[in-house]
């Protein structure tokens, strides 16, 4: 019963914000740069979820280049009393090197973090860890952008 109630309120949250002009974060932004993920290594998936986020960008100024090397790791954090996992904890941690004309700009490392609780229903439990890693990889995407935008920001200043 508590699940189909939890069920309805998403559906309902969900209805409001796509009804209220809702939408992503990179979709129609104005980015005069665009990044483009030149190597990657470590977990394929987390690999294609930035890369296919950061395809929106679309900037025609400036192209940097990333390289990424990505890792994701899932921590028991408390047992039952039966010693099955109650709390779980998801890590993505991410590497990543910014160049434009082969030059380095930005050498950073990261890392999104979230804990949530087991559910025995494994369908269940597999689509809340997948929307907290979509959640994850968006904040990771986040970061890389906002690196961009600091360097173009301090290289203008840097020119005046």
């Amino acid at each position: 019963m508590i699940r189909k109630v939890l069920n309805l309120s998403f559906l309902l949250i969900l209805l409001i914000v796509n009804g209220c002009g809702f939408k992503p974060m990179l979709a129609g932004s104005d980015y005069d740069f665009s990044i483009k993920v030149v190597n990657s290594s470590g977990n394929e998936e987390i690999n294609s979820k930035i890369q296919n986020k950061l395809k929106m960008l679309n900037g025609t100024k400036r192209t940097f280049d990333l390289n990424i090397n990505s890792n994701e790791t899932r921590n028991v954090l408390s047992k039952d009393s039966k010693g099955d996992p109650a709390i779980l904890e998801i890590v993505i941690s991410l590497n990543y090197k910014l160049a434009e004309k082969k030059k380095i700009l930005v050498n950073k490392s990261l890392t999104q973090k979230s804990t949530y609780n087991n559910i025995s229903d494994k369908f269940e439990l597999s689509k809340s860890e997948e929307m907290l890693k979509s959640n994850l990889v968006e904040n990771l995407v986040s970061e890389i952008i906002n690196s961009a935008s600091n360097f173009l920001q301090s290289s203008k200043i840097n020119d005046n």
